[in-house]
């Protein structure tokens, strides 16, 4: 690292270690990459609840829906190599997938969230792969599909992987591996469902205390049927603590990441497609992937976030009209997770951060210390 970027992995080093002090954080690393070159890498904080061994930067985290954007990346690696094209039916790739209806869904609309089959399944489907991929094939469509857009909270882990098992007959999970880590050089730091062995690498979450009845809560005036509930049940019966849990493949929701293995993909994205002689993508193709499919009011988590094939992207959506984790540029994409973990990229800005940790915060898109990190490094690179 240069000089300047000595000076800005020391301001965050103390800005997260700040947070720590004051009770926002119990542990979090953070990895920056500008123009493919890492400016930012560093981590602090406790691994858990009753574990005070010290964070180490190999330390994995359940990043939940941060695992979004690595299973996107996937497909759109099968995309660039003409395997997967977004205006195709699903269909196409996956026949079963047609029934009740689905015949035209398009990929494109599938992964940006357009295609009404957000509702979760029970505890036993979510944890058997061929049971969430039946469940997402004979599903019907609560709404037209690409009328409306509704986040697929769960539901994501079988749209994806459908496609791309369809498309290829792989597995997603070993896609990601083939096509990511191993080329990247993070074997070992990015899993979506773990193996057995590394255990003692693992992070533990501690949930959010009840909410406060004294601050406004705007799930407490949701109806308790509306979508947000239909697709984030609170009755799941999933603990994302436990093993079993960890070691299904939820490409929805249970990835687990060090800042450094998402930090590396994204700054590939940032970067015209590569990064250490390493091509993820063609530069042509990091438009293609991150185009904004529609910007309108999601009805699962009632934002109007700007979504691309399998991303949210930046801009200034946010109350107030205010910029997002992602930053002002609306061709920034990447994807935050429950709780406050987050990853992107920012091609304009040639940047990239990834911020993994285990104390979840009450967050849709990574408000409160998240945010508070990736705004300093764009304030000091002078990106905002």
């Amino acid at each position: 690292m240069t000089t300047t970027e000595t000076a800005l992995n020391a301001k965050v080093h103390d800005l997260i270690n700040r947070q720590i002090a004051e009770g926002q954080q119990l542990a979090v690393q953070v990895c920056a990459y500008r123009h493919g070159e890492p400016i930012v890498d560093t981590w602090a904080g406790t691994f858990g609840p009753g574990d005070d061994r010290q964070v180490q930067a190999d330390t994995l985290f359940n990043s939940f829906s941060t695992t979004k954007g690595v299973a996107a990346t996937a497909l759109h690696i099968l995309a660039d190599r003409g395997l997967i094209e977004y205006e195709q039916p699903v269909a196409k790739y996956w026949p079963e997938f047609a029934a009740n209806g689905k015949e035209k869904i398009t990929v494109a609309q599938a992964m940006s969230h357009q295609a009404g089959l957000h509702a979760a399944p029970s505890r036993e489907v979510t944890l058997d792969w061929d049971a969430g991929i039946n469940f997402i094939a004979q599903g019907v469509p609560a709404w037209e599909p690409g009328t409306a857009t509704g986040y697929h909270a769960i539901t994501y882990a079988w749209v994806v992987g459908g496609i791309v098992q369809g498309a290829t007959g792989r597995h997603i999970k070993d896609v990601i591996q083939e096509e990511i880590a191993r080329p990247l050089g993070v074997e070992g730091e990015m899993y979506v469902g773990i193996p057995d062995g590394i255990e003692n690498r693992l992070a533990s979450l501690q949930t959010p205390p009840p909410a406060d009845p004294n601050v406004p809560n705007p799930l407490a005036l949701l109806p308790p049927d509306h979508d947000f509930f239909k697709a984030m049940p609170p009755d799941s019966g999933l603990n994302f603590n436990d093993m079993e849990v960890r070691k299904a493949c939820i490409p929805s929701a249970n990835g687990h990441f060090n800042a450094r293995s998402l930090a590396r993909m994204y700054a590939a994205l940032a970067n015209g497609g590569q990064v250490g002689g390493v091509r993820l993508v063609s530069k042509e193709r990091i438009g293609l992937m991150s185009a904004v499919q529609m910007d309108w009011v999601d009805r699962v988590i009632f934002m109007p976030i700007p979504k691309s094939i399998g991303f949210m992207n930046g801009g200034n959506w946010s109350p107030g009209g205010k910029a997002g984790v992602n930053g002002p540029r609306t061709t920034a994409f990447g994807h935050s997770g429950a709780g406050g973990s987050t990853a992107f990229a920012d091609p304009e800005a040639g940047l990239a951060i990834a911020v993994t940790l285990n104390k979840m915060q009450g967050t849709l898109q990574a408000e409160g210390p998240t945010y508070e990190v990736c705004q300093l490094i764009r304030e000091e690179l002078q990106l905002n």
